[in-house]
C-alpha cells in the first residue's frame, strides 16, 4: 500500500467516522437544540485530528490482527 493512499485513506476514513460520531455524541447529549450546528461541528474540529492520528497509529497493528485472527480460524 503506498504512503499516499494511506494518507488519502486516512483522512476519508478519519473525516467521515469523526463527523458521524460527534453528529451522534452531540445529539445523545443535547437533542437537537437552536445552536446544535454549532455544538456539533465545534466537536467535530476537535475530534477529526485526534481521529486521524489514531487511525494512522493503529491500522497496521489492527490488519496485523486482523490477519492473524484469520489465520487461525482458515486453518
Amino acid at each position: 500500500m503506498s504512503w499516499s493512499f494511506r494518507l488519502l485513506n486516512t483522512a476519508i476514513m478519519s473525516f467521515l467516522l469523526s463527523g458521524l460520531m460527534t453528529v451522534y455524541v452531540t445529539f445523545i447529549n443535547l437533542g437537537f437544540v437552536a445552536d446544535f450546528i454549532h455544538y456539533w461541528i465545534k466537536a467535530w474540529i476537535l475530534a477529526a485530528p485526534a481521529a486521524f492520528i489514531i487511525v494512522m497509529m493503529l491500522a497496521t497493528p489492527v490488519q496485523r490482527l486482523t490477519h492473524a485472527i484469520l489465520a487461525r480460524f482458515n486453518r
